[in-house]
């Protein structure tokens, strides 16, 4: 497995420019918990739009990636924002940075403090 680490730095220039990508008029913004916090909060900021504890009818999704898209697959007629999308996500978000272009690697966000236990590092 190839882990791809993700400074701070790089963080902030990312969510600079997916900030600037979205467009459209909305109530606030819903972050998907847990990977979706620390992009969710740095875009309520960026997009002087609430944080919302739950999504609403005119909310904006956010999340950190669109891997396999599970996740995301459960959020119906909602616009959607990642900092990264996979080549096979079967959600495709409205607006996204990077894209994740194989399988074997592991995007380390810099809020993860480790690799997940479950995943096998060679």
């Amino acid at each position: 497995m190839n882990i791809i680490e993700i400074t701070w730095k790089e963080f902030g220039k990312m969510a600079d420019e997916l900030a600037k990508k979205i467009k459209g008029d909305f109530d606030g913004i819903y972050p998907i918990p847990r990977g979706g916090l620390p992009l969710g909060v740095a875009l309520s900021h960026k997009l002087n739009l609430p944080l919302l504890e739950k999504p609403t009818k005119n909310s904006l999704i956010i999340d950190d990636i669109s891997d396999e898209g599970n996740t995301l697959s459960k959020i119906k007629g909602k616009k959607i924002a990642c900092l990264h999308s996979s080549l096979w996500t079967k959600t495709k978000p409205d607006w996204y940075v990077a894209v994740k272009k194989d399988k074997n690697d592991w995007i380390k966000y810099p809020w993860e403090v480790e690799t997940p236990k479950t995943l096998t590092v060679n």
